[in-house]
């Protein structure tokens, strides 16, 4: 697989996280090693998106409540 394709499917993994696990469960269970090495990449990249989804929302949902929760309102 070129460098090209890899860095499409880790960029497309990373934004639609969901893709990105359901490649790197199919591609994880593959005979090709090569595969088998970019669906675990895959797999991590899709559950690290998430991660980093929900800890962004709930930093901005704390920053976004914080003030008014400090102020008394």
């Amino acid at each position: 697989m070129s460098s090209g394709i890899k860095a499409l499917v880790y960029i497309v993994s990373f934004f639609i996280p969901v893709v990105g696990i359901i490649l790197g469960i199919v591609w994880m269970n593959d005979q090709d090693l090569e595969k088998k090495a970019i669906g675990k990449t895959c797999l991590i990249v899709g559950i690290v998106s998430i991660v980093l989804s929900c800890i962004c929302w709930f930093a901005a949902s704390a920053l976004s409540i914080g003030p008014a929760f400090l102020s008394g309102y």
